[in-house]
Parts: structure tokens; C-alpha cells; sequence
């Protein structure tokens, strides 16, 4: 029985959960420096309201920690180079067992390192958070992680988070809306998917399998909730299964430019230098040449938005750009810091290289001229 009980518990993590695990472990890791250097941010709280047990076994049954784990450890190691600052930290699942195990992983609390756990609805815990914000949490920076295990948000509970001076990074289970919402015929599971896309069933059954469809719906319930328009960075990754279909989109939301660039640099950074996990022939061979339509030869293959590389960037950059020159870098940096995929922190350089290589960029040390040739 106590076997039984383990494996209900430890839970299995396939390569897309663990590449999520190390994305959101690397963001902490940088996002806690850079809050801690702020005089003005006096602590952090971070809340994983679905956290499971912190523990998995990977395919070959060997244990490996989840982000609970992994973000605790960080976070406390942070605090002991910074004791004048507080951090709290809130982990959350349904079930006891898990939260149990958990428990018994995590690291010891400090006079300013503390850890809160608890057994209930995650969205009945966001809800008591989000109305303690003001009064218990001034001048703090938040980083909600909102893991759900299918296509279920509950937007009012996310609200306040998104509207606060922080980090959101939503889960977005497309692989459930795309499977399962066409079909949907319980009231309750109707229900969720009308509340999730704020949508009438009949017209997400129209949308049918366009997984963009989704996202940008998401994307456009979370820009009207955060209050902020298009003053609020939205950057979104998906993640791919061993078969090369999309299992979730991972969201991250903030009010922070800076927030925004960190997160894409550790995302490219933790796919390897490309935008998702995806496997693509024109990813492993990026720039391959091949004839266009006139006979003539180009570089590589139409851009895949599911799994950019660095030539894409550059791409995107050179048709933008093309024709002119002595082109400011901050000009240049900053077109292409809005993208919600494009990184630019720790990149410049690299797509730099290939505006040179591949478009036949002139580069001085203040400006960029660019190629009026098509590509």
C-alpha cells in the first residue's frame, strides 16, 4: 500500500515538464538578483498555487526535483546574502499527500526567508493573497506561477496578480481546449472552457484545432485584466511532446520591460538558443540554401514561429530595417526587444553576427546600415 500511495504522489515528469522545471528555476535564479540590487523592493513573494509534491521520477525512474523545489532552494540561498530584505514563499495542491512530501523537502525557514504550504483550492488561496496585497505586502515584488493541470483559469483569482508590480507565468493547456472543448457536453465542463477564453462554447468549437486562435485570446483576456494595455509585456513559449505536438503554452505576464527581456533570454537560453523544444529540420540547419521562385539562391526555409533561431531574429530585424542606414543600435534593440519571442539580453551580439553573415549588415560602433536586397 505504501507503494501504491508513493507512485499516486511522485508523480512522472516527461522532458517537456522537466524543460519547464529549468525555465522557471533559471528565471528565479536571475529575477531574484536583480530584485534584491532594488533599493525600492523591500522582499518577495512567490506562490506556486499547484505545486504537486516537488518530487518526480523521469522515464528511466530516476528522482528528480520539480520547480518547488528547485525555486525554495534558490530563493533561500538569495536571502542569506541579503538579510535585510524578506522573501515568502506560499506552495499549494489539492492534495494533503503531496503537500506532505513536499513539506519534508524544502528548506529551513529563517528570520527572513519563510514558507507557507497548504491542502486547498489554488484559486480560493489566490483570492485570500490577492486581497492581502495591499495591506501585508507593500513595496514587495510578486511571482505567481499558475500551473493548472488542463485548459482551466480562473481569471478573478489571477487579477490582482497581473494588476500588481510583479510576474505572472500562467500555464496555458492548449492540448486540452484543442482536444476536448469541440466535444464537451457535461455543463460543468462546458463551463470551464467558456470561463477560461470568456467565449460561448459554439464559438470555440468554430475555432476548432488553431491553437494561434487560442493564444490570442489568452492574450487578450490577460492585457484587459492587467488594466494596462499594451503598456503590459506578454511573452509566450510553447512546449512539445516526444511526438512534436504542443502540450501547453507557457505565459509570462509583466508590467517590466525588464521582467519581459529576462524571461525570453532564459527561455532561448534553456531551449538551446531557439524558441521552443520543437523538432525541425530547418532549426537543425538553419541556414541551408535553397532556390527561390526566380532561380535565384536564398538562405534557408520560411520561419517556423513554433521554434525560432537566431536567424529569424536577424530576419525579422533586416525586413524591418532594410535600406537604411546608420541606423541608431537602441533603435534597433528596441524594435526588436517588443517582440514577445525575440531576445535581445545576452543575444545582441550573436544576432548581430548573423545580420553581418547572412544580410549583409555594415556595423559601426553606434549604428547599423542595412541592405536594401530581399531575402
Amino acid at each position: 500500500m505504501a507503494s501504491a500511495k508513493k507512485n499516486d504522489v511522485i508523480s512522472e515528469a516527461p522532458p517537456h515538464s522537466i524543460k519547464k522545471f529549468e525555465l522557471i528555476s533559471e528565471y528565479v535564479k536571475a529575477w531574484i538578483q536583480i530584485l534584491m540590487q532594488n533599493t525600492k523592493c523591500k522582499g518577495i513573494v512567490y506562490i506556486d498555487c499547484m505545486s504537486n509534491s516537488g518530487v518526480y521520477k523521469t522515464d528511466k525512474g530516476e528522482e528528480i526535483e520539480g520547480t518547488p523545489l528547485r525555486v525554495s532552494n534558490i530563493i533561500a540561498e538569495a536571502m542569506q546574502t541579503y538579510p535585510y530584505k524578506q522573501a515568502y514563499l506560499y506552495f499549494n495542491d489539492w492534495n494533503d499527500a503531496k503537500i506532505d512530501l513536499l513539506t519534508t523537502r524544502l528548506p529551513k525557514q529563517t528570520n527572513n526567508f519563510h514558507i507557507y504550504t497548504e491542502a486547498m483550492d489554488a484559486n480560493t488561496m489566490l483570492r485570500q493573497i490577492g486581497n492581502e496585497i495591499a495591506s501585508n505586502f507593500k513595496d514587495m515584488n510578486f511571482l505567481l506561477v499558475y500551473d493548472p493541470y488542463d485548459a482551466h483559469i480562473e481569471w478573478d483569482a489571477v487579477e490582482p496578480f497581473l494588476q500588481n508590480w510583479g510576474e505572472v507565468i500562467i500555464n496555458h493547456m492548449v492540448s486540452d481546449t484543442i482536444r476536448a472543448a469541440k466535444v464537451a457536453k457535461k455543463p460543468d465542463v462546458i463551463k470551464k472552457y467558456e470561463n477560461t477564453y470568456k467565449t460561448p462554447i459554439d464559438e470555440l468549437i468554430y475555432v476548432g484545432s488553431d491553437r494561434n486562435a487560442y493564444e490570442a485570446i489568452v492574450e487578450k483576456i490577460i492585457r484587459e485584466r492587467s488594466g494596462r494595455g499594451d503598456k503590459y509585456y506578454v511573452a509566450c513559449f510553447p512546449f512539445f511532446n516526444s511526438n512534436n505536438a504542443v502540450v501547453y503554452n507557457l505565459i509570462h505576464c509583466t508590467g517590466h520591460y525588464k521582467g519581459f527581456e529576462l524571461f525570453k533570454t532564459t527561455a532561448w537560453h534553456t531551449f538551446g538558443d531557439k524558441s521552443s523544444m520543437k523538432k525541425s529540420g530547418s532549426i537543425d540547419d538553419p541556414i541551408q540554401m535553397r532556390f527561390d521562385e526566380n532561380g535565384n539562391f536564398v538562405f534557408g526555409e520560411p520561419a517556423d514561429e513554433s521554434c525560432y533561431n537566431l536567424r529569424d531574429a536577424a530576419q525579422y530585424v533586416q525586413e524591418h530595417f532594410s535600406g537604411r542606414s546608420d541606423v541608431p543600435n537602441d533603435e534597433v534593440w528596441n524594435y526588436l526587444g517588443e517582440h514577445p519571442v525575440f531576445p535581445t539580453r545576452d543575444y545582441k551580439n550573436k544576432i548581430k553576427d548573423v545580420l553581418k553573415r547572412d544580410f549583409d549588415m555594415k556595423a559601426s560602433r553606434s549604428s547599423m546600415s542595412f541592405s536594401d536586397r530581399s531575402y
